[in-house]
């Protein structure tokens, strides 16, 4: 039995998780709890007292929403076991396990990046619950972090590890990552832009209209299920080695003959600021508008066919569905067709950075580890999140591209020894080709999980 016609009102939004709604971005302190089950009836009471005091539900009005801390909950497959949940409700992704072989196959998480090199979320260390807690300053957070982890210890759970993020200072109106360049800049902001069923289970999706596959018992509503008002949650640790990066782009652009800061941009598809390069782009604008397509940038003079932000969010164009009408100028119809293609694969981003951030990366001591904490939020995890890792992100004919993958993140090197990494810079007359450069982000853990419903977090403490 299905229920196809529930409305995603305030009620519903605040029976969700307020991380779908937020990424707390007021809030700049975050520790990551990577949790193990080790006294069941304990911890069905330390859940009886998070759902009802303290998790942080959805709440639409923003000027309600608590700005201090903020607490959300995700389980991973093995914890939903011992918990008592029947995972077979559940898609195929869930089941298997990001550490599996075949998900490994399909994200190219292989070699270097292989499930046995991980330190968390492989057979050797499964986590069962992710425990995710933000604050709006360090006192707050060091007072916060001795509660739940003291909670933690009388609840019947182990810490397998603790993952802290760091502050890090903004380009213009956009946080920085660790190469340097703003992130986050075209998260949708769900619900308002992509459909509600593209994130929240129990509601018309994008794709095909219809509701996404809630799980629970079959003969109930769905509205009924364990599944419904809930997300999956994909989480990557991605180590960033930034000192390989910036020597590779300062030795390459002194050999073409160009400015690295151009060459690192053509390759992110943005200038460090946000701002996407353009055609005739070489020095960084002032603007960093964010509503834009590449209907006139077509050809990918100015943002690369293989960029980095053009392979995770292609928009509208070289999905193989758009019709050139006369001078290049695409036709209008098909571009809207490849539009909706695109935003049946968009994810809700929610990661945060960690690591000492390196002013200058070329000469400042870069021991210890950075990277990001990758988060997102999608309904449907082989459809949205595996599919742009899969097709777009380590597709090595991607729009028209022969042989290279995205040059950021991609991993295909990753399995296959004799591929030699590479990059093209489409420019007018002739092309440019990067090559002989290495992976720049290696994998360090990771899972996916599932992250309920208030109500279904409350039926889990019964």
């Amino acid at each position: 039995m299905t229920s196809t016609n529930i409305s995603f009102n305030d009620d519903q939004m605040r029976d969700t998780q307020g991380l779908i709604l937020s990424g707390y971005g007021g809030m700049s302190q975050c520790s990551y709890y990577l949790l193990e089950i080790m006294d069941l009836k304990k911890v069905r009471l330390w859940l009886k007292i998070i759902a009802e005091e303290r998790i942080t539900s959805g709440e639409p009005n923003k000027m309600a929403r608590k700005t201090t801390d903020a607490l959300n909950l995700a389980f991973g497959k093995d914890g939903l076991v011992k918990l008592g949940i029947d995972i077979n409700y559940f898609e195929q992704a869930f089941q298997d396990g990001m550490h599996s072989p075949g998900r490994a196959t399909i994200l190219g998480d292989q070699g270097e990046n292989s499930a046995q090199s991980w330190t968390w979320g492989n057979d050797a260390k499964p986590v069962h619950l992710l425990l995710m807690l933000y604050s709006d300053s360090s006192e707050t957070h060091s007072n916060r972090q001795n509660e739940e982890e003291a909670a933690i210890k009388q609840g019947g759970l182990s810490i397998i590890q603790r993952l802290d993020t760091t502050n890090m200072d903004n380009v213009g109106r956009f946080e920085k990552e660790h190469f340097g360049f703003s992130d986050g800049v075209s998260n949708p902001q769900a619900p308002k832009v992509i459909e509600t069923g593209e994130f929240v289970l129990g509601y018309p999706n994008g794709y095909d209209g219809k509701v996404t596959k809630v799980p629970g018992e079959e003969s109930l509503s769905d509205d009924k299920k364990f599944g419904f008002n809930g997300t999956y949650l994909v989480f990557r640790q991605l180590e960033q080695n930034v000192k390989t990066f910036w020597s590779f782009i300062h030795s390459e652009a002194k050999k073409q003959g160009i400015k690295p800061d151009y060459l690192a941009a053509k390759m992110v598809g943005r200038w460090k600021n946000g701002a996407v390069v353009l055609p005739g782009d070489e020095t960084e604008p002032k603007t960093d508008g964010n509503d834009f397509d590449f209907r006139d940038d077509s050809e990918g003079i100015g943002c690369p066919y293989g960029s980095h932000i053009r392979r995770t969010n292609p928009r509208g164009q070289g999905l193989g569905v758009e019709q050139v009408i006369e001078n290049g100028q695409l036709d209008e119809a098909s571009v809207q067709t490849s539009l909706k293609v695109a935003n049946r694969h968009r994810i809700l981003r929610r990661g945060r950075s960690y690591g000492k951030y390196l002013e200058n990366p070329l000469t400042d001591d870069d021991t210890g580890e950075r990277g990001l904490f990758f988060i997102c939020l999608n309904a449907n995890i082989e459809r949205q999140f595996e599919f742009i890792q899969h097709t777009w992100v380590n597709n090595l004919k991607f729009n028209g591209l022969y042989d290279e993958d995205d040059p950021l993140i991609g991993t295909y090197g990753s399995s296959d020894t004799a591929f030699k990494r590479s990059f093209t810079i489409q420019e007018d007359i002739l092309r440019r080709r990067i090559d002989g450069f290495q992976q720049f982000v290696k994998l360090r853990g990771g899972s996916y999980f599932f992250m309920p419903g208030i109500n279904a977090l409350k039926m889990l403490g019964k």
